[in-house]
């Protein structure tokens, strides 16, 4: 009972004297930078969605500029065919032709009628050949504009297989960079693995998962023993890499927080717990603060949603999510 009074008057000191700290306008500051982390994080998803939009839009492109390809390049196949066989026929009705030419000549003292019907038969032969003249010319333009057409694509999906391949690398060094990270992230937090910490590797980012029992009391936002040594360990790997974009985001259970003065409710404890393990991170390394974000989830996002006190204790957690920067990613979307 007398531990039970010290605590609750230290309690209510702690709530007085934060309280009496925190005015309106530092609170309207943490709360546009609420609102700001939670834009930063639309944005960012948003973008990644894009990404893998544009990567399956860019994939069905070159599937149907391969079909285009293999379509033109029958085409002219058939082309040529027709063109050289146009040729012969042409040769063929030109010596023909001649011979009719040279028969004429030969029949000119013939009579009228015979020398008519050869005359017919010889503006016949001209027709034909006028028109065997025309027919070639169009398919040497044809032939032309499907060659034009098939090198187009052909540039075309040279364009497309290269940025695609420069794509798929900077996705693979991404994931390379993850892994390392995951690995010196792991080894740093290894013996804080299984008293509440976990380390996983999702959808391209690094999450440390820190336990409620691990960080905070009971409705507290002040970082405790354990927590805090874990936290000194992982801002010396962010330290190490300058690089690393860092979300921190607290989470509570769906129990109504029934806190006073600024702290009011779930949304309140959830921000003011990733605050303060922002606030730990940079007292305890070089890091830069403007890699660094905070965000409160209060109850929303929970990895159990069973009502029961196992299911409860899951969600009571803070999540560290480090990403990789995604820049030279990014510029090479929007060049195409």
């Amino acid at each position: 009972m007398k531990n039970s009074s010290r605590f609750l008057t230290l309690f209510i000191a702690l709530s007085l004297i934060f309280s009496a700290c925190v005015t309106k306008q530092k609170y309207l500051e943490l709360d546009k930078k609420y609102n700001e982390c939670i834009d930063d994080k639309q944005f960012i998803s948003n973008e990644l969605t894009d990404t893998q939009n544009k990567n399956k839009d860019l994939n069905k492109e070159v599937t149907q500029c391969k079909e285009k390809i293999d379509q033109l390049k029958k085409d002219t196949l058939n082309l040529s065919h027709k063109l050289a066989q146009s040729e012969r026929d042409y040769a063929k009705m030109k010596n023909d032709y001649d011979n009719l030419v040279k028969d004429v000549t030969k029949l000119s003292q013939a009579n009228n009628a015979t020398i008519d019907a050869l005359s017919g038969d010889l503006f016949s032969m001209e027709s034909q050949l006028s028109a065997k003249e025309i027919e070639l010319n169009q398919l040497e333009e044809q032939l032309t504009k499907q060659a034009k057409e098939l090198q187009e694509k052909e540039d075309s999906l040279s364009k497309y297989a290269t940025n695609l391949a420069e794509l798929q690398k900077i996705l693979d060094q991404k994931d390379k960079e993850v892994r390392n990270l995951k690995e010196k992230v792991s080894n740093a937090l290894k013996s804080f693995e299984g008293s509440g910490l976990v380390v996983e590797q999702r959808n391209g980012k690094v999450y440390v998962s820190m336990d409620e029992k691990l960080l905070f009391a009971s409705g507290s936002w002040t970082v405790q023993g354990t927590g805090k040594e874990a936290i000194k360990e992982l801002a010396k790997v962010l330290e190490a890499d300058k690089t690393i974009n860092v979300l921190i985001e607290g989470h509570t259970d769906n129990v109504p927080y029934k806190g006073n003065g600024q702290i009011k409710d779930n949304w309140d404890l959830s921000v003011m717990r990733a605050t303060s393990v922002v606030k730990l991170l940079l007292s305890y390394g070089d890091i830069l603060p403007q890699n660094i974000s905070a965000s409160g989830r209060s109850e929303y996002a929970p990895i159990d949603t069973e009502n029961t006190s196992a299911a409860r204790a899951k969600n009571r957690r803070t999540e560290i999510i480090l990403t990789p920067q995604l820049d030279e990613l990014f510029q090479i979307i929007d060049n195409n």
